[in-house]
């Protein structure tokens, strides 16, 4: 992985009872999370041609991100998107390891400990979801077209 300097979050004055979207600094927090995230990730050897060939709008990309990361942190509810779409990406373990190694790096580094360890296994939550139903899609295509996929 590249090497980045990132400063942390500035300290967030939330009680330690108040949501994880408020912990985080709300929308400034995710949108400073978000982008380092991703100015690490989208270069990454083995995920940078995915995003090269589907991600056409790095804006409109991180906004959307963005507000899925607010939506489940218990901040505003504008995420309309689903996990779903990640499916025909064809996205192999390797993949869910760069993401989740480049993720667990870029919260250890901007967000305090606690808020951290949350995001991660949050992070950690869904890509094991995404690759449970890429999996699942995988074995309904073969079962569908064996003799395409088996190829």
């Amino acid at each position: 992985m590249r090497d980045y300097i990132v400063q942390p979050n500035p300290p967030v004055d939330a009680p330690p009872f108040a949501p994880l979207y408020e912990r985080l600094g709300g929308e400034a927090g995710l949108q400073r999370l978000v982008k380092w995230f991703y100015a690490r990730l989208r270069y990454e050897p083995e995920v940078e041609a995915i995003f090269r060939e589907h991600v056409r709008d790095w804006p409109a990309h991180l906004q959307t991100i963005v507000d899925f990361w607010a939506q489940v942190t218990g901040g505003p509810q504008r995420y309309a998107g689903g996990l779903g779409r990640h499916i025909f990406l064809q996205l192999s373990p390797v993949h869910y390891e760069v993401w989740l190694a480049v993720w667990g790096r870029n919260c250890n580094e901007v967000l305090a400990p606690r808020e951290a360890s949350e995001m991660m296994a949050l992070a950690q939550d869904f890509g094991n979801r995404l690759q449970q139903m890429s999996a699942q899609h995988r074995n309904a295509q073969q079962q569908m077209h064996p003799d395409v996929t088996s190829k």
